[in-house]
């Protein structure tokens, strides 16, 4: 007989009742000897074991209203993966009435978010935070870098459009990502685009705590307010936390197929193919043009939202392998293709890549995979010049000194 989750509740405080069951396939979490359901009844099971340990911890050290790991897994099962439908009309209606895009669209029927603030009205012990950094500009500054990175510029201009990338966008997240979002956007009800920024790593969990209590500052006092940020900040975690253990799980899971997963998607702006690091196959020539190639590929996804670079495969996804660029072995490939990155762009963006080597149809393919830098990395040429690249789309572009100033004002928090 399954276990609800109020029982599970109940049961909060005597750890020993919940557990974690390995069963033929998965593993499931029990309570009172029956297996955990969720609201619509599937089993709160899964291949992945870390994923559940979560849960438990979550659930077991929660106060009865606070927001846990196994909210988002219940809306996962339920509503995302079952109820697609159901999902992004959740989605699309948090969107209609979003404050924050009402700012950009003043023709919706949301209520924008305020722009200007009357001192005369406030609480003199309000947090001063919300006035050193409001987070609603940086937070529509954010969404149009995003639409502005991935080729659809003309999305700022129309609701509709935008609306509709911003939903592909949704479709386009793993089912960890998409709970969550449509979790906060109706807990906190800020809209769909904090909690979709969020989701993306485009606000920090303080940044999205005090861009939604800008939303709602007027109904508390300071003592109230410092309360709300840290309820707000402390459930962003949650949610970030859950995406980030999924997310985990799944690659622990799936490590082996994660190359073949990306090579079937195809090309796209978080993915580009290099067949080699070096060699021109046309010349059959070591060429330093081609090394460049991969090179303002690499600088792009720092300078965007990261991405994955695989050498060794071919644009029509077929494998050439790095055994064409003739190096002994992958420790000597790694080492000249590191001493390409250091040399070009910078001991510092160093941190933000790493690299691993995949076995497919007989050839090895190197991964290259690059985290959002905090900071602009600049491509030195050949000739000495410095280069700035973005990702637009499926492929990089270079930024002249104008563009550059631009978006590296939006882009970058300065310090």
């Amino acid at each position: 007989m399954p276990c609800s989750r109020q029982a599970m509740e109940r049961s909060c405080n005597k750890a020993a009742v919940l557990d974690v069951v390995k069963r033929d396939m998965d593993y499931a979490v029990y309570a009172h000897g029956a297996v955990l359901t969720t609201p619509g009844g599937a089993p709160v099971a899964s291949p992945k074991l870390r994923l559940l340990e979560h849960i438990v911890r979550d659930v077991t050290t929660a106060a009865p209203e606070e927001l846990t790991a196994l909210d988002f897994f219940h809306c996962e099962r339920d509503v995302v993966e079952t109820d697609t439908r159901t999902a992004e009309a959740r989605f699309l209606h948090a969107l209609s009435v979003d404050p924050v895009a009402a700012r950009r669209f003043p023709g919706l029927g949301a209520s924008a978010a305020p722009v200007n603030i009357s001192l005369d009205t406030l609480d003199p012990d309000l947090p001063p935070m919300l006035f050193l950094y409001g987070g609603l500009s940086e937070a529509l500054g954010r969404a149009t870098s995003y639409l502005m990175e991935n080729g659809h510029e003309s999305a700022l201009r129309d609701f509709s459009h935008f609306s509709a990338v911003v939903l592909q966008a949704f479709r386009d997240m793993p089912a960890y990502r998409r709970s969550p979002i449509l979790i906060l956007a109706e807990r906190h009800g800020g809209g769909a685009l904090l909690p979709f920024l969020l989701l993306t790593g485009r606000l920090s969990e303080s940044e999205y705590a005090n861009a939604v209590l800008s939303l709602e500052w007027y109904h508390y006092d300071g003592a109230t307010a410092s309360q709300r940020f840290r309820s707000l900040r402390d459930e962003a975690r949650q949610a970030r936390e859950y995406a980030e253990v999924c997310r985990a799980a799944s690659r622990e899971e799936s490590a082996g197929s994660r190359v073949q997963e990306l090579i079937a998607r195809g090309e796209c702006h978080h993915v580009e193919f290099k067949s080699t690091l070096r060699l021109n196959l046309h010349s059959g020539k070591n060429d330093p043009n081609i090394s460049h190639a991969s090179l303002k590929t690499i600088a792009a996804f720092l300078n965007s939202s990261g991405g994955t670079l695989l050498i060794g495969v071919r644009d029509d996804g077929s494998i050439e392998g790095i055994e064409t660029d003739g190096f002994p072995n992958e420790d000597r490939f790694g080492l000249h293709l590191w001493q390409l990155v250091e040399s070009t762009l910078g001991g510092c963006a160093c941190p933000f890549v790493s690299s691993r080597y995949e076995s497919l149809d007989g050839r090895v393919v190197c991964s290259v995979s690059c985290s959002e830098s905090p900071r602009p990395v600049f491509l030195q040429s050949r000739k000495g010049d410095e280069e700035f690249w973005v990702r637009v789309g499926p492929s990089s572009r270079q930024l002249g000194v104008r563009e550059a100033l631009d978006y590296i004002k939006l882009r970058f928090r300065q310090d």
